[in-house]
């Protein structure tokens, strides 16, 4: 093995790990702006059920009547609670299967005999 293979084994790695980092990165960009928005989506739906609430509601009513209506409106909270959490832990979830994907592709080009080229293919 000579040196000229060494650098280009090299730089076929830090290619791939930058692909990785921008892919990677950017599963984390999207999951963040979507927990953002999940999370002011769910703001507004307390701040929806608040009113709600306020408007039927008096003080006079029994409470049994808060009561079923506070929990109306909180499980309906809870649910969307509960979604918003499964899809951000599915992002996160994809991005680790990606990461791991690109570190064994990474170590594929790392590793690979001198009869190969970075690329995989069979040198022709």
């Amino acid at each position: 093995m000579n040196i000229y293979r060494v650098v280009e084994r090299n730089q076929a790695a830090n290619l791939l790990a930058l692909q990785c980092l921008l892919r990677v990165g950017g599963l984390l960009g999207i999951g963040a702006l979507s927990s953002v928005r999940k999370s002011l989506d769910t703001y507004l739906i307390c701040l929806r059920h608040g009113t709600d609430y306020a408007k039927n509601v008096r003080v006079g009513d029994p409470p049994e009547q808060w009561v079923a209506g506070y929990a109306d409106g909180m499980a309906e909270y809870v649910e969307k609670s509960w979604q918003d959490f499964r899809n951000n832990l599915q992002i996160l979830l994809l991005t680790q299967d990606e990461a791991l994907i690109w570190i064994t592709k990474i170590d594929k080009a790392l590793a690979a005999d001198d009869s190969e080229p970075p690329g995989g293919q069979a040198a022709r």
